[in-house]
């Protein structure tokens, strides 16, 4: 008996050292739902990044300016933080915009003046609700902590420029009762 824990003792040990590494999370391993909403997230950011920079150089109305240069701003942290996260995890994200996006883009980029203030609002407020319902899918389904942890801390910043935009687009569109 006596021999019998002397060799299970140094077995017991060594298995119990093995069940150390559990604890520790391999990023690489990573769930399907989190891969595709670190592939969309990062599209999304593209996409705002690029319509912004359209938005800043062209639009008429200073306020939509500055929201194009604050979505070229934040979209462009929040690009560089997905490219942390999905790198940590052995994701290939998109470095060029997808057919739709770019399709997107290029229509935005062939408007000036009115034309675009109304346009990139449009297209500003269906990207937000885009994002936003990416983000809380993510909150709400995803399997990654930290991943989980980034959406919930983006959703109320995100949600912030949904608004911006639903107001300016709709300034836009409701007459002025005071212009008559």
């Amino acid at each position: 008996m006596r021999r019998y824990l002397f060799f299970m003792l140094p077995a017991l040990l060594l298995a119990g050292a093995g069940c150390d590494d559990d604890n520790e999370t391999d990023l690489s391993l990573i769930s399907e739902i989190d891969k595709q909403f670190i592939l969309a997230a990062t599209g999304d950011a593209l996409f705002q990044v690029n319509a912004g920079q359209v938005a800043t150089s062209g639009t008429t109305i200073k306020g939509i300016q500055d929201y194009g240069e604050e979505m070229t701003k934040s979209h462009t942290q929040a690009g560089q933080e997905l490219q942390k996260l999905a790198a940590d995890r052995h994701v290939q994200i998109p470095t060029t915009l997808s057919d739709d996006r770019q399709q997107q883009l290029d229509s935005l980029s062939m408007y000036t003046d009115e034309n675009l203030d109304t346009l990139y609002l449009n297209q500003m407020v269906v990207a937000q609700q885009r994002v936003i319902r990416t983000l809380e899918i993510e909150t709400t389904n995803g399997n990654d902590i930290e991943l989980k942890q980034w959406a919930s801390d983006r959703l109320p910043i995100v949600r912030q420029f949904a608004e911006r935009a639903r107001t300016m687009r709709d300034s836009l569109v409701t007459p002025d009762p005071q212009k008559k």
